[in-house]
């Protein structure tokens, strides 16, 4: 720090001072008439000087420079020095000191003029009491001289105090200017004290010495302060009688914003001594805050005092959340949402406003569906539109796992359990899913002697590792899908009936793709456009009848099978157009593996009767559409209402 090297600077050559450590103090004086007269060094180095009487202008004067600049102090004489240090600046004021050479000077002078009997007056300010004595007062022979000292603390009392001299006949008084101008004004022979060189020389040796250890002082308080600041834990200093000493911003947040408390006592609602005896990591309620307290004695100064350290519980369960967003980061997110899903049925359009709905709720949800219906894009859907969106999703397949092994991937286990385990631990998936939700898929694999233990983590809402003892509270949203009927299961004695009912309190039924046929075209455009991203082909259609031979399929698998479909297609498509005789091709390799969707009608050698039924049929297909239809059939409505028979 510059006022560190400038000590030292200062202390090697003392004669010629740096620049720099002139330049941290302000001189204040009534005029500069004799500073330039008998301070020619320091008016070369300072330049901050204010030529000023005391007045409500000079503290304004002060504080534009020091706005400007760091001031280490303020040097100043007489009653300049008493109004600023009345005003209550933070600048330390140093007084100037006048040098003893130069009063046996100004009493040399005095004797040359035959001036025996001298009056001192200087000015000066008190620090301690505002009621202290204005005065202070001396008598003293020095060799051929008698001097009357007075050292005066309130402007108000000068007149007064050089009548007094006057009435005590006194042959000359010398003093600060304040004194010296009354003097003259009186008749009064006088002489002004000298500021020279010396005197800022020794007042600024003496302010670089009381400011630079305070200073440090105050930089290290401020490192201690900052440090307790930067802490989010409330931090209260407490006297052995429960007397609050300190405490930091933390706890001023929390706990001072709207009442002083004196004592910890109060604060916490309980007796000192049992405070000062709680346990570690002690749950206390203040001003309806739940904390986390811990006492830890310290000794300050020689005095035992206890530092309280204070965690707000719900600070606490924020940073939790934080680590489980950031688990989102290693694969414990939901992909999926509502916007994703495409559908136009009517039914699917039902069903998804329900969800979004049950999403609201955190009661178990049960979703139903063949295979492939898109059972877990539903519940990452309605994760994300729910109040734990922030939170972690968990997904296990129920199916994938053995009976030994389904267990701990549940509810994990301690170091140690079993040969093979991991010597940390591991949690399971309800404790990483906590603040969020868990989705059990094909729950109805699920092993008769984990329903009981899944049916008691539902209810308790806790669980207990493998090798465990205590007991971890959870707080999970689950959601669990099947593709068989459970009820079924249940009267067969395969799945419990207490849990069926618990997991279906709220239940959604996800319909085959071959209910929902107006899906069938929008979902597979949607997998061509992905398939075509992921393989960096551009893959273009004129219209999307082409497309009208997947409405004549099954699709038993479902949208992954027609995702599947879809990917295929990009791959062997060899032109970037595709074109309806690819897709009937394609398609027609597909009735060779799967089923065709039915088509009966009465055997007639009528072959208009025979089209017309099958038109019908296409028609009831369409839901009636009779655009869609003829696109798919190539002809305009006109010749479809003359197919039909007028009908």
């Amino acid at each position: 720090m510059n006022y560190i090297i400038n000590i030292s600077l200062y202390s090697k050559r003392r004669a010629h001072m740096n620049q720099e450590l002139y330049d941290q103090f302000l001189v204040i004086v009534p005029e500069k008439q004799h500073i330039i007269k008998d301070c020619p060094e320091i008016t070369r180095y300072i330049h901050k000087f204010i030529v000023s009487k005391p007045c409500e202008t000079l503290v304004e004067e002060i504080e534009k420079i020091t706005a400007k600049k760091t001031i280490l102090g303020i040097l100043t004489r007489g009653s300049l020095a008493q109004y600023l240090y009345s005003c209550g600046l933070e600048i330390p004021i140093f007084q100037l000191e006048y040098d003893l050479t130069n009063i046996l000077d100004l009493l040399a002078a005095c004797g040359k003029r035959g001036y025996k009997r001298i009056g001192m007056v200087e000015i000066g300010y008190n620090t301690s009491s505002e009621e202290a004595d204005p005065k202070l007062k001396s008598e003293m022979a020095l060799g051929d001289f008698y001097c009357i000292y007075h050292k005066l603390f309130n402007n108000r009392n000068i007149k007064d105090t050089i009548l007094e001299l006057k009435e005590k006949k006194v042959d000359c008084i010398i003093g600060d200017v304040e004194p010296i101008s009354i003097a003259a004004e009186c008749g009064i022979p006088n002489m002004v004290f000298k500021i020279d060189n010396n005197c800022y020389r020794n007042t600024i040796v003496k302010a670089l010495f009381a400011t630079t250890s305070s200073i440090m002082e105050k930089s290290k308080n401020k490192f201690i302060e900052d440090i307790t600041n930067l802490v989010t834990e409330a931090i209260l200093i407490v006297e052995e009688d429960g007397t609050i000493r300190d405490y930091n911003q933390t706890a001023e947040k929390m706990f001072f914003s709207e009442n002083h408390w004196v004592n910890i006592s109060a604060l916490f609602q309980m007796e000192v001594e049992e405070i000062f005896h709680m346990a570690a990591n002690n749950v206390v309620t203040i001003q309806e805050k739940k904390c986390i307290v811990n006492l830890i004695p310290v000794i300050i100064d020689e005095v035992q005092l206890y530092a309280a350290m204070i965690n707000n519980v719900s600070y606490i369960e924020k940073m939790e959340m934080s680590i489980r967003v950031q688990n989102k980061a290693k694969g414990l997110s939901a992909k999926k949402r509502f916007a994703d899903m495409i559908y136009e049925d009517e039914g699917m359009v039902e069903l998804v406003e329900r969800a979004k709905k049950y999403a609201r709720s955190s009661a178990t949800i049960m979703i139903c569906g063949a295979t492939g219906t898109g059972k877990e894009v539903m519940a990452s859907s309605i994760h994300n539109e729910s109040l734990r969106a922030e939170g972690p999703f968990v997904a296990i397949n129920c199916a994938t796992f053995t009976e030994s092994l389904i267990e701990s991937e549940l509810f994990g286990y301690e170091r140690g359990t079993f040969t093979g385990a991991l010597s940390s631990g591991k949690k399971g998936l309800f404790e990483l899913a906590h603040k969020g939700t868990l989705f059990l898929d094909e729950v109805a694999e699920l092993p008769f002697s984990m329903q009981a233990k899944l049916l008691r983590v539902l209810q308790e809402k806790e669980i207990r590792r493998i090798g465990g003892e205590k007991m971890i509270p959870v707080d999970v949203r689950v959601i669990v899908a099947t593709n068989k009927t459970l009820c079924r299961m249940v009267e067969k004695g395969d799945f419990r009936e207490d849990l069926y009912y618990r997991l279906s309190v709220l239940e959604l039924i996800i319909p085959p793709l071959e209910e929902r046929p107006k899906d069938i075209i929008p979902l597979f455009k949607d997998f061509v456009h992905d398939a075509a991203k992921k393989e960096n082909k551009s893959i273009y259609w004129k219209e999307d009848s082409i497309f009208n031979d997947l409405l004549l399929y099954n699709w038993p698998g479902n949208v992954r099978e027609l995702r599947n479909f879809a990917e295929r297609i990009v791959l062997l498509a060899e032109s970037y157009k595709l074109s309806q005789d690819f897709i009937h091709s394609m398609m027609q390799q597909k009735y060779q593996t799967g089923p065709r969707k039915e088509f009966s009608m009465p055997i007639t050698n009528d072959f208009k009767t025979l089209e017309a039924d099958y038109i019908r049929y296409l028609l009831n297909y369409f839901d009636h559409d009779k655009e869609k239809l003829c696109q798919y059939l190539g002809i305009s409505r006109t010749t479809l209402w003359r197919k039909l028979g007028n009908s």
